[in-house]
């Protein structure tokens, strides 16, 4: 149920370059804001009145956000983030990667992980189907790119890597930023 939700993301994704396509980029980041603060709003209320918001009994939040932030909105902050600071094709590909890399990587982690790593609670299973996702969801977006794959195989190594070593931040943040730097670094010098 949870990856279900995570996928979701993608509507930040699909907000954002719809609405900066057809109506302007500062209306796009206008939108991102506003779904940002209600988002804000929703996770004060849980956070600090106790009062749940989701009309179903199932907990999706992980034990380290029963008192702090979810998920969401250090995903809805990347995805402001990715946007301001990359090129577009860039940011998509760096957010997407935060969404179907970590869908891979936890699926197939927690079903076939059998080898953790010795500083992490990943698997290198995981962390493989990861790198598989993050993979094909920057294709997506990059595949029409000149040196695509020189930008492309790095991006997907080092948002796997950054899943890996995330501990204790919110990799939903960590991930599409470093992706999103390494891609636009590749991007200026190729």
């Amino acid at each position: 149920m949870r990856k279900i939700l995570h996928l979701l993301g993608y509507w930040n994704l699909i907000a954002f370059i719809v609405l900066a396509e057809f109506v302007g980029e500062r209306v796009a980041f206008l939108v991102l804001t506003l779904i940002l603060l209600l988002f804000l709003e929703l996770e004060y209320l849980r956070v600090e009145h106790g009062i749940h918001y989701l009309p179903f009994k199932f907990n999706i939040f992980r034990e380290k956000e029963q008192s702090t932030f979810a998920a969401h909105i250090y995903m809805t902050l990347a995805a402001i983030v990715c946007f301001a600071a990359f090129n577009r094709v860039i940011a998509a590909a760096a957010f997407s990667m935060t969404i179907l890399g970590d869908a891979f990587s936890a699926l197939v982690g927690r079903r076939w992980g059998k080898h953790k790593f010795i500083f992490s609670n990943k698997t290198w299973e995981g962390t493989l189907a990861g790198f598989g996702g993050n993979l094909l969801a920057g294709y997506f977006f990059i595949n029409h790119l000149e040196h695509a794959w020189l930008i492309l195989l790095p991006m997907a190594a080092v948002a796997s890597l950054v899943e890996v070593f995330t501990q204790k931040l919110d990799d939903n943040l960590t991930v599409a930023i470093f992706a999103g730097v390494c891609g636009q670094l590749l991007l200026f010098v190729l």
